[in-house]
């Protein structure tokens, strides 16, 4: 009788847990809902973006786009855009006091038409959602996800958006709270010491071009006045004090080799 009653004890005991629990989850599953309804309520955000070759190691089939929303001087919302040989996948990052609270992510196959000479081929401005997928995160942690279709056969969904977010989410950070430098660095300078050698900065890239010639491009970005330029898809890292740029110079210190390099302001 008494192992029946302790049983029963138990037995209520993780019941109540399991309540309680379900009801935390419940409260901040209602609390993520309400944050995603105050973003998408906004109307005066500042939208900044990133060129494919600023977040993407490798080109796409039919281009890239990645958005970032900013409200008060925060990002609350990421919007990508990644164009592959059949279809669209695109995906919507929400952030709440720089934490990842909801991801909606979709892959839209492109539609066939029929062109002039009776082909089916496939138009890439027209594309239905064949699959979609909705998650829900607390402290970086998934706490609930729904799905609605089937994968796209040769299309691997992407599982691990608390890392992406937040590398993408460091990119964007790094050209809005830098922007100003960032824009006084655009354009074409010129080695002072050999006119030939010249670099031109379009966004975060920068590109080396050599006795006139295109040498490489390297993806910047600058840590309390310092560019730091790594490679695509290579670790190492060059680093270069910013002494000054204006409309007219631009004068960089190698922290290695504490060498000088002067440019001016070509275009």
């Amino acid at each position: 009788m008494r192992v029946k009653q302790n049983f029963f004890v138990c037995w209520i005991f993780f019941a109540s847990v399991n309540i309680v629990l379900g009801q935390g989850q419940n409260d901040v599953l209602a609390e993520i809902n309400d944050q995603i309804e105050i973003i998408d309520s906004y109307t005066e955000f500042d939208t900044f973006y990133l060129d494919s070759e600023e977040f993407l190691d490798k080109m796409v089939d039919h281009g890239a786009e990645l958005n970032g929303y900013y409200e008060h001087e925060r990002l609350k919302k990421i919007s990508r855009k990644i164009g592959t040989q059949i279809a669209d996948i695109l995906t919507t990052f929400y952030f709440w006091n720089d934490q990842l609270i909801y991801v909606n992510y979709k892959q839209c196959p492109y539609m066939e038409t029929v062109n002039e000479n009776g082909q089916k081929i496939l138009d890439y401005s027209s594309f239905f959602t064949k699959y979609e997928s909705k998650h829900y995160f607390n402290k970086n942690k998934e706490i609930k996800k729904s799905t609605m279709g089937k994968p796209i056969d040769g299309v691997s969904a992407q599982k691990d958006f608390v890392k992406y977010a937040g590398k993408m989410k460091g990119l964007l950070d790094n050209k809005y709270y830098n922007r100003d430098l960032y824009d006084a660095l655009q354009g074409k300078w010129s080695f002072i010491e050999n006119t030939a050698d010249y670099i031109l900065f379009e966004g975060t890239m920068r590109f080396n071009f050599y006795n006139g010639r295109f040498a490489n491009r390297l993806k910047t970005r600058i840590e309390d006045n310092v560019m730091i330029c790594v490679f695509p898809g290579d670790n190492k890292m060059y680093r270069y004090r910013i002494d000054s740029v204006n409309e007219d110079m631009l004068i960089l210190t190698d922290l290695s080799s504490k060498e000088e390099f002067r440019y001016a302001k070509l275009e």
